[in-house]
């Protein structure tokens, strides 16, 4: 066997390889973006079940359902929503550092929870108005 016959024969087993790999990582990538998507989902869902126990009068209990189901809408359309521009996952952050700074002491005022869903409504790009 010749040297360049070797080469081609290890070019062909590299490609393959590669390409075996390659395809390998694409299943995983979007295996990956349906497990962020639903566990987006979840986590929202979980929130808002607990603010709508914890919610004292004064919070419109439709503004929390709408609010999150914006944020589940914008989130189920990741990556797409993120590239866009629909979703800030800065904003995002803000908004679960205040979430846990605003119930430190496990307690929800009404004002407490009007701004925090001001901010989850500004994440996602929705410029309403949550009373």
């Amino acid at each position: 066997m010749t040297i360049q016959n070797q080469n081609r024969k290890w070019s062909r087993h590299l490609t393959k390889g590669l390409t075996l790999l390659l395809i390998l990582m694409v299943c995983l990538a979007v295996l990956q973006w349906f497990i962020i998507k639903e566990l987006f989902g979840f986590g929202a869902d979980m929130v808002k079940d607990a603010l709508m126990k914890q919610a004292p009068e004064g919070v419109n209990r439709a503004d929390i359902e709408e609010t999150f189901e914006r944020v589940k809408t914008a989130g189920q359309q990741l990556p797409l929503s993120f590239l866009t521009g629909r979703i800030s996952l800065q904003k995002i952050k803000d908004v679960g550092n205040y979430a846990l700074e605003a119930n430190a002491d496990e307690f929800w005022d009404a004002e407490e929870i009007n701004t925090l869903l001001r901010m989850m409504n500004a994440s996602v790009g929705f410029k309403g108005k949550v009373e």
